[in-house]
């Protein structure tokens, strides 16, 4: 049994590879019209099949939205979701060829980045899966302002080698996952501008922290918020929003100024400085709906002595081995 079940996953992927590879010489020729009916099709395909990620997506508006949205808003969003991340999808491979030419003509900014960071520092600047992280990066790096970011990698090396090339392609810097936090101070002193994506599930004994997202606990890393505070960078927020036309707008929000650091209130500002970053995202994805992963199991565990019915059917309890023996008393001393 464990002898086949290598063999599926040596084969999956080879298979990854082969429409990875196949994907790039099929997708990359397509004229921008054909990228976006694609990106339909497929989103229609997606919503259809999706099953169980579909009943996950229609949780978690129930949660953020309540009955305050009917049952038909609910869907169309869901749909729509689907799509914006099939295009999501497409265009990490359409926007790997003429990168600097199809970025200048398909995306622009609300405000120009020589705007926001003019005073020449260290700027750590957020995003999260609400649009299109990818071409955002692309767009940053072309309009003079390259960043640097912290990529988990994919289990296929072959497949992963292909977006890390992508990124790097117009100017985007990669920092391995082993000895980051070194390597994002040292961007930030240097003036530097750091990349995290923040909307996702952070375990607590790796950094992650509970936060209230649309009024229920949800696990964020507090890496940025520490960051910030430990060096007194500022935190910018950018989100690259797709259009209509098949073009994309980046917007970027208000900013949030940590602090002055003080040693005996450090878990106390960080977790307030996350508490305020959960805020901005709260705000975009109530503007846009319709481009956030809504089937992605953001409320995935039922934080530590809360009720089981303020949670998502799919949220479970934290294992044992997952919560430190300091964090019962870290949050009695918060």
């Amino acid at each position: 049994m464990a002898k086949k079940i290598g063999l599926l996953k040596r084969l999956r992927k080879r298979a990854e590879i082969v429409l990875a590879r196949l994907g790039r010489v099929l997708i990359t020729p397509l004229p921008r019209g054909a990228i976006l009916r694609l990106a339909r099709m497929l989103g229609a395909v997606g919503y259809l099949f999706s099953g169980r990620l579909k009943s996950v997506g229609r949780a978690n508006l129930d949660l953020v939205f309540g009955d305050r949205l009917s049952r038909e808003d609910k869907t169309r969003i869901l749909k729509q979701s689907c799509r914006t991340f099939a295009l999501v999808a497409l265009d990490s491979i359409w926007f790997s060829a003429k990168t600097v030419e199809r970025t200048r003509q398909w995306v622009s900014f609300e405000k120009h980045p020589g705007e926001v960071f003019k005073d020449g520092k260290g700027a750590l600047c957020l995003t999260g899966h609400l649009g299109n992280w990818e071409v955002l990066g692309h767009a940053a790096a072309v309009a003079g302002f390259p960043l640097a970011s912290v990529a988990t990698p994919l289990k296929n090396p072959a497949v992963d080698e292909f977006l890390r090339r992508a990124r790097e392609t117009a100017g985007q810097t990669i920092i391995e996952r082993s000895g980051a936090v070194r390597a994002l101070l040292q961007t930030l002193r240097q003036g530097g501008r750091v990349a995290l994506l923040l909307d996702q599930n952070t375990q607590i004994n790796e950094g992650g922290v509970f936060v209230d997202f649309f009024g229920v606990p949800a696990t964020v890393s507090a890496a940025a918020a520490s960051l910030a505070y430990r060096t007194g960078t500022n935190i910018y927020f950018g989100f690259c929003i797709p259009q209509p036309d098949g073009s994309y707008r980046v917007r970027i929000p208000r900013s949030i100024a940590p602090p002055p650091y003080d040693r005996e209130s450090v878990d106390k500002a960080v977790l307030a400085i996350t508490r305020e970053i959960c805020s901005v995202y709260e705000e975009e994805i109530r503007a846009c709906p319709e481009c956030w992963l809504w089937m992605y199991k953001r409320w995935k565990h039922v934080r530590p002595g809360d009720t089981r019915d303020r949670y998502p059917f799919y949220s479970s309890e934290l294992a044992a081995h997952l919560i430190p023996p300091s964090y019962h008393h870290e949050q009695s001393s918060i």
